[in-house]
């Protein structure tokens, strides 16, 4: 993949200095946005310093990438995905200790949101409010979480209407600096050709106006200019982000990147637009049925997508790690010995019961003809769960009203015989 990309700060019409810092590195993947907060000029000191931390360490960590390069296996990804959390802890430790030694009590500090992009896999780590944002054809994806108290409430306890004081409502619960220890939020995903990505400070979307996200989907979704031309766009786009938060106030911080993405080959093209026509099919299958889009980045960043020729035999029972097969393209059968069971056909799921418990497979599967899964591996749920409980929580509800289902119908056919 090749990257183009251009950044954009701006101090606002109110603010007497920039506590915003930045990184636009294209030649190395790595983009952040710093929002500083401390007044007196400490905010302009944390974000300095937490940028400056994660360059020099991702800089010093090149190995763990080229291993990732040479090898794009779920263990080196997750070692870079890893590596990147630990610049942004290794970030904290500096500002706070910053702020201790300036006496500050933890009322200096940053948020920090990094993307790093390695060919086709993104990586994502965050902690704060500032926001790193997916542009996907005409489809515009918020991939960072707001860690306010607003927003930490509504992710408890849902949408319900409640009226927060103003003065805690957009207050942080997580960023850099303020607290000794810190666990950021961490995502990997597939980077598409012809994707585009935002990362900003507050100080953009919330000056943008009531209809701040169409206003960003109607400019990042724009595509009526040449290829060659992108460079323009990038400029006039951020451009007019500026305008439209100096229209409306500009009562903070201003910083924005766009990054553009482009394939270096046409095979490179080809392979990934598989890969999304495969994303858009794992999106109608009744298990993932009202999950986000962010939610299934998660997914598919833990399954595998297996594909088997016609008269090929899936011994489950070999299996040491239970996995649940679902099924994109084709059809199989399931055999106990000779016998067959079932046939199962796309969106179908297959070895919920023993996905879910300790029980031995009692049948294997027969390909009737070439067919496509999605693969989760039991111990990847497992880690699915620790690392977002939320998600893990609706994946295992929805698993469950499809496993009462099978059963309701199948009490219903034992009562017809």
């Amino acid at each position: 993949m090749q990257f183009l990309s251009l950044g954009i700060t701006d101090k606002g019409k109110k603010r007497a200095n920039n506590e915003d810092s930045f990184i636009d590195m294209p030649e190395m993947g790595l983009f952040a946005i710093a929002d500083g907060m401390g007044g007196e000029r400490y905010g302009e000191v944390a974000s300095a310093l937490a940028v400056k931390t994660v360059s020099e360490f991702v800089k010093n960590s090149k190995a763990v990438i080229e291993a990732y390069l040479m090898s794009e296996s779920s263990e080196n990804r997750a070692q870079v995905l890893k590596m990147l959390a630990d610049a942004l802890i290794k970030a904290n430790t500096k500002v706070y200790k910053k702020a201790d030694e300036l006496k500050l009590n933890g009322r200096m500090g940053t948020t920090l949101t990094i993307f790093l992009a390695v060919e086709d896999t993104g990586f994502m780590v965050h902690a704060g409010d500032s926001r790193l944002y997916m542009v996907r054809e005409n489809e515009i994806t918020l991939l960072s979480t707001d860690h306010t108290v607003a927003n930490d409430y509504r992710k408890q306890y849902g949408d319900q209407q409640i009226d927060f004081d103003e003065r805690i409502s957009g207050m942080l619960t997580r960023a850099v600096g303020i607290q000794e220890f810190i666990e950021p939020e961490k995502l990997s995903f597939v980077i598409a050709p012809n994707d585009r990505y935002l990362l900003c400070s507050d100080g953009l979307y919330n000056y943008l106006g009531e209809n701040g996200d169409e206003t960003l989907q109607a400019f990042l979704t724009l595509r009526d200019h040449e290829p060659e031309n992108e460079d323009k766009y990038l400029s006039s786009t951020l451009n007019s982000f500026i305008e439209k938060t100096y229209k409306n106030g500009a009562g903070d911080n201003i910083t924005a990147i766009i990054i553009s993405v482009f394939g270096s080959s046409t095979e490179e093209v080809t392979e990934t637009k598989e890969i999304i026509k495969r994303f858009d099919a794992v999106r109608n299958i009744p298990l993932f049925e009202g999950l986000e889009y962010k939610d299934m980045l998660s997914v598919m960043d833990k399954a595998e997508i297996r594909t088997y020729n016609r008269y090929d035999v899936i011994n489950r029972a070999a299996v040491s790690d239970p996995e649940l097969y679902i099924i994109l393209e084709g059809k199989v059968s399931s055999l106990k010995g000779s016998k067959h069971i079932n046939t199962f056909y796309n969106g179908d799921h297959i070895g919920e019961v023993a996905f879910l418990t300790d029980e031995k497979p009692n049948f294997n599967l027969f390909v009737d003809k070439p067919s496509t899964f999605l693969v989760i591996k039991r111990s990847e749920l497992q880690n699915m769960i620790s690392e977002n409980p939320v998600l893990g929580a609706k994946l295992l509800w929805q698993l469950s009203a499809i496993l009462a289902k099978q059963t309701n119908s199948s009490i219903a056919l034992i009562k017809d015989k």
